[in-house]
C-alpha cells in the first residue's frame, strides 16, 4: 500500500473513507467513485475537471500526460521514476 493510501482521506461528499479518491470534485476537492457516479451532475462535473487537468498537464508536459494516479493527470517527466 502506498504512503498516499496509508493516511485516511476524506471524500468531499461522504467524508472519511478508505476508498481511492481523485481530485475531480468542486474546486479540485477529492471525491470517491461512488459519490462521483451518484448523480449525472456530479459525473459531468468530474469529467469536466478531469478534462481540464488533462489539458493543463498536456501543455506542461509537451503533450505527454501520465494518468492513473490518485492525484489525477500529471505532466510526463522522463526523469521521474515510475512506481
Amino acid at each position: 500500500m502506498s504512503e498516499e493510501r496509508d493516511q485516511q482521506q476524506a471524500c468531499h461528499y461522504c467524508g472519511p473513507t478508505d476508498r481511492e479518491l481523485r481530485p475531480y470534485g468542486p474546486g479540485g476537492s477529492n471525491i470517491c467513485h461512488p459519490c462521483m457516479k451518484a448523480t449525472p451532475e456530479r459525473e459531468r462535473a468530474a469529467k469536466g475537471a478531469f478534462g481540464a487537468l488533462l489539458d493543463a498537464n498536456a501543455e506542461i508536459g509537451d503533450g505527454i500526460v501520465v494518468i492513473g494516479g490518485q492525484k489525477g493527470p500529471q505532466p510526463y517527466n522522463p526523469e521521474r521514476p515510475r512506481t
